[in-house]
């Protein structure tokens, strides 16, 4: 019985977990359902209402097509969509209309679309619309049908000049998104050293290895933070109505660069720990106290990114940086143990570089971040003494 009453609380947990998901996911899409709900509509009306065309069927169609269209360079793919969605209907009214439907014709008609879109356009997205939009004719509205003629091919022109002008004048927010990948991928960050100072302090590999795992799964969201930022930047320099947000949005594309480098130098370090533990080596305190305050900082830049406004992280940001300036500075060859091994060393400037990316992260230079830290070298290329208190761009 006990074990049922688990395998129950189990599924439900589940079905709660996937109706979350399913909630959020929602959510995240409403303002492209709205979009393309009400574009299509519109294009539809304008089609039939000012056109004069009885079933205007590819301008609502277009409209989709070109509007399910995600991630960077959207204006520049929504073009060639819409090329391809023009293209494909034109070919499809010139063949299929005076040869009939057929296998044959329609075998004629993909032959000739992909040709034509060879020639107007290296992409396969181009490509594939144009022998879609040819095949649509030849099926769904073959000749005889109540718009003929280069009707269907203005339906689609009109759902096209809709659907980019909704992309370029009513785009989604370009920070929401961006925002909400960078506190994610920091959040990980951060979890992953709170287990690798778990791990280094308790012995513990499994814990460490299962660290690794989750910082080694992390490319899809620096993927997704890099296409968000990408959008962003790209709406904020169309959308008259987006302009304002210029600034923030080359801050964002400042920071990409020190956050996907910061992941990359926190799996070297988790997979440093790893070895050593297995090794049956270990850190000091101080270090395991270092990685420690380094998962609570990149908390706190997550926590700035996901939920706090501009005001805030202008506040809030400057806090951060002398807290990693002090971390900086204590980060030096003395938290070594006398008899440390090489993996204590590796850890120790893997947990450097971390702090330097942080300090890139919080808007500084990476000379002025490289300043921060005590040096390891008699003849360092950033002294501290170099560093100007003014050289950060906080947000």
């Amino acid at each position: 019985m006990a074990k049922e009453r688990m395998g129950t609380r189990a599924r439900l947990h589940a079905v709660d977990r996937s109706l979350h998901s399913r909630i959020a996911r929602l959510r995240k899409r409403w303002w492209q359902i709205l979009q393309t709900a009400l574009a299509a509509g519109v294009a539809y009306w304008v089609a039939q209402e000012l056109i004069g065309h009885t079933t205007p069927f590819f301008a609502p169609i277009a409209v989709v097509i070109i509007l399910s269209v995600s991630g960077g360079d959207r204006v520049k793919r929504a073009f060639e969509l819409s090329m391809g969605c023009v293209l494909g209907v034109l070919v499809g009214d010139l063949l299929i209309a005076p040869l009939g439907a057929g296998g044959w014709q329609i075998s004629l008609a993909v032959g000739v679309s992909l040709a034509v879109a060879g020639f107007f356009s290296p992409s396969v997205l181009v490509n594939n619309q144009v022998a879609i939009g040819s095949i649509l004719i030849a099926t769904i509205m073959p000749p005889g049908s109540a718009n003929t003629g280069i009707d269907r091919t203005l339906d689609a022109v009109v759902g096209s000049v809709i659907a980019i002008l909704v992309i370029a004048f009513l785009p989604s927010s370009p920070l929401s998104s961006a925002r909400h990948e960078i506190a994610k991928v920091l959040g990980i960050a951060s979890s992953v050293l709170d287990d690798v100072a778990k791990g280094l302090r308790d012995k513990d590999a499994e814990l460490i290895d299962d660290a690794l795992a989750a910082i080694r799964g992390t490319q899809s969201g620096i993927d997704a933070m890099l296409v968000a930022t990408k959008t962003g930047a790209e709406s904020s320099k169309i959308s008259p109505f987006l302009w304002a947000t210029r600034r923030y949005v080359r801050s964002l594309e400042r920071i990409i660069e020190p956050v996907d480098n910061s992941i990359r130098n926190v799996r070297v370090l988790a997979r440093r720990a790893h070895v050593l533990v297995q090794d049956g080596d270990t850190v000091s305190d101080r270090q395991i106290e270092i990685i420690d305050a380094l998962a609570k900082y990149f908390l706190d830049l997550s926590d700035v990114y996901e939920v706090k406004t501009e005001l805030r992280q202008s506040q809030e940001i400057p806090i951060l940086v002398n807290k990693l300036r002090q971390l900086g500075s204590e980060a030096s060859m003395d938290v070594i143990e006398e008899d440390g091994v090489l993996s204590a060393y590796v850890i120790l400037a893997q947990s450097r570089s971390t702090i330097v990316d942080l300090l890139q992260v919080c808007g500084m230079s990476r000379e002025s971040a490289l300043a921060m830290l005590t040096p390891t070298s008699e003849t360092p290329a950033y002294p501290p003494e170099t560093w100007d208190k003014n050289d950060h761009d906080s947000f």
